[in-house]
């Protein structure tokens, strides 16, 4: 009897033990689970705070950069010393124009296009230092006269500083304009110095004391979203002793070009239909033109469309 009455509950036992078992094996496959989907989510995460901040990295060495290479300049610029009035007010404008460039670096350290224009224009003040250290040298033994071409540069780049707010304006118009894709581009440029031989024919040179212009030929792409209409296309030339090359030295050779005030030496108004068009705009200097490498840049509604460079003997 005691025999019999033991084995059912032999049986419950066992079954009960499987019951907890399976059970259990449940309970761990669901842990395991959850443990790989933490896993997975705290991986995938990571991995995305990882590109996260490798991007504001990125970001931040870009600004470092531009805010390096404005720091060097401007001491570069502070070293330069000469005893002509004339040049150092230049230099000392041009100083300013750097600390203006430091700020807008800090204040658009968010907007890449507008970096990317700080960083050009940092190279061109670059390049116009190295021809004042070659007219500041060249002062000792030649005896330059400065023209009235610099003392209105001056002036201009002072009253740049009442005009900022006007200026601000129409470089938020002109980035709305850039992220719209409706940017001219010019191909193909080529530049050469010509005289006019009777008058009248028109031949090349490659010698300064021969140039009677420059001739800027290139072409505006095709473009189907840009605006069609008249617009005005100006030629920046930068002279190897720095000067902003123009055919008067009074305001009207001045325009207006990404937030800055400059000289241009020739321009020529188009009618712009969104097809691809050839143009030859002549480029003319009160000063006439000496030897060694010119900068010649091209402008369409207020951005640099082009560039190229010229080297005459």
């Amino acid at each position: 009897m005691d025999a019999g009455n033991n084995e059912p509950k032999n049986n419950k036992t066992e079954e009960e033990k499987e019951r907890r078992s399976f059970f259990l094996g449940i309970i761990i496959t669901i842990l395991i689970l959850l443990i790989v989907l933490l896993g997975w989510q705290y991986f995938d995460q990571r991995q995305t705070v990882v590109e996260k901040v490798k991007v504001v990295e990125v970001e931040k060495y870009r600004i470092d950069s531009l805010t390096q290479d404005l720091i060097g300049l401007q001491g570069q610029y502070a070293s330069l010393k000469t005893n002509n009035k004339d040049i150092q007010a230049q230099l000392d404008s041009k100083k300013d124009t750097i600390t203006m460039l430091l700020q807008q670096a800090q204040k658009y350290k968010n907007d890449p296009y507008i970096i990317a224009q700080l960083k050009k224009e940092t190279a061109t003040l670059r390049m116009i230092m190295q021809g004042f250290v070659h007219t500041i040298d060249s002062l000792n033994t030649l005896n330059q006269k400065l023209t009235n071409e610099r003392n209105v540069a001056v002036n201009s780049l002072n009253e740049e500083k009442k005009t900022s707010t006007q200026l601000k304006k129409e470089k938020g118009e002109l980035q709305d304009k850039i992220v719209k894709g409706s940017l001219l581009q010019a191909n193909t440029i080529n530049a050469e110095g010509v005289f006019f031989r009777f008058g009248k024919n028109e031949v090349s040179t490659e010698k300064a004391r021969k140039a009677q212009k420059l001739k800027v030929q290139f072409s505006l792409a095709a473009n189907r979203i840009a605006q069609a209409g008249s617009k005005k296309i100006y030629i920046r030339v930068i002279a190897p002793d720095a000067k902003e090359l123009s055919k008067t030295a009074d305001e009207s050779s001045v325009f207006s070009f990404e937030g800055l005030k400059g000289f241009y030496s020739g321009m020529q108004s188009v009618d712009y239909a969104n097809q691809e068009m050839s143009l030859s705009v002549y480029c003319e200097s009160s000063a006439g033109f000496i030897p060694g490498k010119y900068i010649i840049k091209i402008y369409a509604e207020q951005a640099e469309i082009g560039e190229t460079t010229l080297t005459l003997k």
